[in-house]
């Protein structure tokens, strides 16, 4: 049975990953806290940190995955702006240190990055597009993928955006923050002009174990099938979960005044995943439907 590694397993995808691999593969799954969110079969837990370059390298060494996915990241968009040594030293010298050992053991390594390394002026992008970041979460998220690149020959560089679902103590995304907000009878402000397609973690987590067994390598979009706006998918949320629309109330990126600039039309293009894996990602709807069944069952919907 092959080995699969998740770095930051705690974490929506990582959680997702391992429920999607679980009775098929073995697994380690590594994060900051000192155990795991949830036992998965034939799961390991190991506390470990990736923007320690030795304490990494030694997990790796000591397990010697097939495949080590990292999705370990500093992921708060707008306090990298004012935590750039931080927010540098996980999403790039992480990365960097996690692809250093693998190299060392010719391990293939999945690296998550993000639509936010493009500028937002002429989405959605493909896979060809010339990045050009405009935030610092973006630059951080670009550096790592050409540090990657330049450091192993089995890579796989897996860009994704507004990553949502649903697992009991995940921290808030989008749509369960949203949720929540509007449950509670709280009013919302969501942005009219920004633009992305909208990825199901439990698409996300299928998607990047095909392309794992089918040994893909190279930059690959993986993401929802939906361009949307942000104010159309909240809407999508509420009409779905049947919460009130009234509380969501509209407004511009201009005027919202977040600390890192947002890609207005961002966004990507699966052709190319599509062609070479026929896997299919769900649609807003879809999604939605998918989360709404999950919190039905609420902690039984993961076995298998």
């Amino acid at each position: 049975m092959k080995t699969i590694c998740v770095t930051g397993g705690n974490g929506l995808l990582g959680v997702k990953l391992l429920a999607e691999a679980s009775g098929k593969y073995a697994l380690v799954s590594v994060d900051l806290q000192k155990g795991p969110l949830f036992e998965f079969e034939q799961m390991e837990y190991v506390q470990g940190d990736i923007a320690q370059s030795e304490e990494i390298s030694d997990i790796i060494s000591g397990i010697r995955p097939d495949c080590v996915i990292n999705t370990a990241a500093f992921t708060y968009v707008d306090r990298c702006e004012s935590e750039k040594d931080s927010a540098w030293k996980v999403n790039v010298e992480g990365a960097m240190n996690v692809a250093q050992a693998c190299r060392s053991l010719n391990i293939k390594m999945i690296h998550l990055s993000s639509d936010y390394v493009f500028d937002g002026e002429n989405g959605p992008y493909d896979e060809e597009s010339k990045p050009r970041p405009i935030s610092y979460y973006g630059l951080t998220k670009w550096e790592s993928e050409k540090e990657v690149a330049k450091i192993l020959d089995d890579f796989i560089i897996a860009r994704t955006t507004v990553l949502y679902g649903y697992f009991p103590g995940i921290r808030p995304n989008f749509v369960t923050w949203m949720i929540d907000q509007l449950r509670n009878g709280k009013s919302v402000s969501i942005v009219n002009d920004q633009f992305g397609t909208p990825t199901l973690a439990d698409d996300l987590a299928s998607a990047l174990l095909i392309l794992f067994e089918k040994d893909k390598r190279g930059v690959f979009n993986t993401v929802g099938n939906e361009l949307i706006s942000r104010l159309e998918f909240a809407k999508k949320i509420a009409s779905i979960f049947d919460l009130d629309s009234n509380l969501i109330n509209e407004t511009t990126s201009e005027r919202l005044q977040q600390p890192a600039l947002r890609p207005l039309k961002g966004g990507l293009k699966i052709d190319k995943i599509k062609r070479e894996t026929g896997f299919m990602f769900s649609s807003v709807s879809e999604g939605l439907e998918t989360i709404k069944g999950q919190m039905a069952k609420k902690d039984s919907f993961y076995k298998k």
